[in-house]
């Protein structure tokens, strides 16, 4: 055989070959695009949707059982208000509620204001005498000096001074105060300035519109031995003050909370913006120290107790 032949046969055999290559190629390229189209998502929803039919039927009985096993769906539930009582059943309540057995429970009044204490013009703070006292024991004292100390010693103040006092607050800081309410003649407020930030955090320092500076001391002492309580409305409208204790008759507590409540309305505000009266007050609560929980006031009560029910 020729060296032509072999040669052509040998072309031959190659191209056979590359032709068998390019064949299996394309084979395993067509198996790559089949596999994925059937992983695709449409691949598999229209599987799915074609199976549904059989799967349904195969699965009928058990989808039969469990929804006759399946607990029905609750009702909603119909929530409400806390009920109202008077002010009269709510000192009562209180009274019946109170749990310490070592201590008079203090009766604590809590008044939610239709106001917004962050305006100047709503900021609610004032005070009240109450007709029948706080129950406890309140240590008074006085900066005065000449006259007027001598009338605050007079009318029952159990500590009374000028620079000396101001002087020992100062050097003795929050352990050197004794006392539980303050009262201040004008002249003395230049020289309290300096102890202003011993008696501020604690409720102490005197000021003119709560009626401790004063030039009548005397009578500013006597009203708080005799059950004076200040209160402001807190950042969040709230007013929270002390009307007495479980030990007082019912009688009692409804007429301090009276008192109270009704110095809160002399103080709601007029100004543009202010709420009108039948949404300055919103919500009132009386619970004891250790009570269980807090009774609602009727609001309308309150008003009637008051005389300004025409108001509301």
């Amino acid at each position: 055989m020729s060296a032509g032949t072999l040669r052509a046969r040998a072309r031959r055999s190659a191209l056979v070959l590359s032709r068998a290559l390019v064949s299996d190629v394309s084979l395993a390229r067509d198996a790559v695009v089949a596999a994925r189209a059937a992983t695709s998502p449409l691949a598999r929803a229209r599987s799915l949707a074609s199976a549904t039919p059989a799967r349904a039927n195969a699965n009928a009985s058990y989808d039969d059982v469990e929804s006759a096993n399946a607990p029905e769906v609750p009702a909603r539930a119909v929530t409400g208000t806390r009920p109202t009582a008077s002010t009269r059943d709510a000192a009562r309540w209180v009274k019946a509620n109170a749990r310490s057995k070592t201590f008079a429970e203090s009766v604590e009044l809590s008044v939610h204001l239709g106001v917004d204490p962050k305006r100047s013009d709503m900021i609610v703070r004032g005070s009240a005498r109450l007709p029948h006292g706080t129950g406890k024991t309140v240590r008074v004292c006085v900066f005065a000096e000449g006259d007027a100390a001598e009338e605050a010693r007079a009318a029952g103040a159990q500590t009374v001074g000028g620079d000396a006092l101001v002087e020992r607050v100062k050097s003795g800081g929050s352990g050197a105060i004794d006392f539980d309410k303050a009262i201040a003649v004008p002249e003395m407020m230049t020289k309290l300035r300096e102890i202003a930030r011993i008696l501020g955090p604690r409720g102490l320092m005197p000021n003119p519109k709560l009626g401790t500076v004063t030039t009548n001391v005397a009578e500013a002492v006597r009203e708080h031995l005799g059950g004076r309580v200040e209160f402001r409305a807190e950042k969040n409208a709230i007013v929270h003050t002390m009307v007495g204790k479980v030990t007082f008759s019912e009688e009692q507590i409804e007429e301090n909370i009276a008192a109270v409540y009704r110095a809160l309305w002399e103080l709601r505000p007029k100004g543009k913006g202010a709420p009108n009266a039948s949404k300055y007050v919103k919500k009132a609560f009386l619970a004891s120290t250790m009570g269980r929980g807090s009774v609602r006031i009727d609001v309308a009560d309150l008003n009637d107790v008051i005389g300004i029910k025409s108001k509301n």
